[in-house]
């Protein structure tokens, strides 16, 4: 009877192993990463259109990701009838794609309150591709500074009306959000010695569950060895799994807890004075954004959450970048603050130099992704979609021909190596690119924003 009782034993192991492999593909995500104060167009778009073309100063970081990239140039975003500052009311529409007609009072008279939820959320919500995981979605950013105290340009994401979704500012937080969920206390060194000694125990049971197994084999008839070893090699594979247990933060690839920098909070007291920072912010800036990559890599290695938006700054941002200001290297200036009056040329290069400087950044990032697998053994990049975006096309405050670049691995169909235009057409609004972006989720039926805001889904972005 103990071999029968060890025999169904081994048999429901195994069913819920093979169960698990055959659900073992890598998931859908989404990825939206944003970079303030938009470009300059002379630096930015790619020579040529269609697949015949080069990349761009600004865009020559992503020359070996072009395979995988959609440069947009005939974009807008759906301001009109809308309230609110150049940045503000940007970054309030670009992922919500609704009119703002509401400012909050104070912050500076021109801060709009956004009119419905974002994109990241709204996939979420309809998409059964993008659920299933601890950590619904995650929100980023790497620093919070702004002219006032505006809501709207430190907010990429929203859940509904005037509903916000504060970003974590210190990738620690992240990191506590992720892996304390899963480890109730946090993830201090006592609870890692504590999942330590429960995985011993789990292992103790497996080990039992093999000495059972060598008793069916002294009992059960020849015939019955290719099951048995079946048997085995789950339980094997079982045991694998759990030393590399997926709550731990190292086996998803980040080793050591982040640690909390301690950012700038100069802010520029007349931005349109054109004066020099106290002190530079780029290797923090690239820090921060480097500390919350990490975070944001290992809960897609273990399928911890499928949406993350990432936000380097506000669009009035206030990060400042030493030997960028060509007159002076040794100035150092800040990023939203020059990009006032941006017609002359020192104004130009300098903020030129920062958009390459977020171009690399990212670059590195996704060829990152490209690279590191998920648990399942598939390239995280690979069923990913990455939009790129910013909130302004330019410094002057419009928001037509707006500088977007969307990046997908190959396990999502796009068709990269491209400039998408109109073809003549005008231009397209964006929420007619969000909803090619939803097919992918499987939402074929999916629209943004009022009806006279968008047409049908942009085609040809993906096979």
């Amino acid at each position: 009877m103990s071999a029968i009782g060890a025999s169904a034993g081994l048999a429901t192991l195994l069913k819920n192993v093979e169960a698990q492999e055959a659900g073992a593909l890598s998931p859908k995500r989404f990825f939206c990463v944003q970079r303030p104060v938009g470009t300059v167009y002379a630096n930015y778009w790619p020579n040529g259109t269609g697949t015949d073309f080069s990349l761009s100063r600004i865009l020559k970081p992503f020359e070996a990701l072009r395979e995988r990239m959609i440069v947009f140039r005939d974009l807008k975003l759906p301001w009109e009838g809308s309230e609110g500052g150049g940045h503000e009311r940007g970054t309030a529409i670009m992922l919500t794609g609704m009119r703002t007609t509401e400012l909050y009072p104070g912050n500076g008279g021109d801060d709009p309150v956004a009119f419905g939820p974002s994109v990241d959320q709204l996939f979420l919500k309809q998409s059964d591709a993008l659920k299933h995981t601890p950590i619904a979605s995650l929100q980023v950013s790497c620093d919070g500074r702004a002219d006032t105290t505006e809501i709207s340009t430190r907010h990429m994401s929203y859940s509904g009306y005037k509903q916000p979704m504060a970003p974590y500012y210190q990738a620690v937080d992240a990191y506590e959000r992720l892996f304390g969920t899963l480890m109730p206390g946090g993830t201090t060194s006592e609870n890692l010695e504590a999942l330590a000694r429960a995985r011993a125990q789990k292992k103790s049971v497996l080990d039992f569950a093999l000495k059972d197994l060598a008793r069916l084999r002294a009992l059960a008839p020849g015939s019955s060895k290719e099951l048995l070893d079946g048997h085995e090699t789950a339980i094997r594979e079982l045991e694998v799994e759990l030393d590399a247990d997926p709550r731990d933060p190292a086996f998803c690839g980040i080793a050591a807890r982040p640690e909390r920098v301690a950012v700038s909070e100069y802010v520029d007291p007349d931005p349109y004075a054109h004066g020099n920072a106290s002190e530079p912010d780029d290797v923090k800036h690239q820090r921060m954004g480097d500390l919350h990559f990490a975070v944001i890599k290992a809960a897609f290695r273990c399928d911890l959450t499928r949406v993350v938006t990432f936000q380097w700054a506000p669009g009035t941002s206030h990060v400042s970048f030493p030997g960028m200001w060509a007159p002076d290297p040794k100035v150092i200036k800040v990023h939203h603050t020059e990009s006032h009056d941006a017609e002359t040329a020192d104004r130009q290069e300098f903020l030129t130099r920062v958009e390459v400087w977020y171009a690399e950044r990212l670059a590195t990032y996704l060829q990152d992704l490209a690279m590191t697998e998920d648990i399942n053994g598939g390239k995280l990049l690979d069923n990913t979609i990455v939009p790129y975006v910013t909130e302004v096309g330019t410094a002057g405050h419009n928001w037509d021909n707006m500088p977007w670049v969307l990046f997908g691995g190959a396990g999502t169909g796009i068709k990269g190596n491209q400039v998408w235009t109109n073809g003549g057409g005008g231009q397209r609004c964006t929420n007619d690119l969000w909803m090619a972006v939803a097919r992918h989720y499987g939402l074929n039926d999916f629209t943004l924003g009022d009806k006279d805001l968008h047409t049908v889904p942009i085609s040809g972005l993906f096979g």
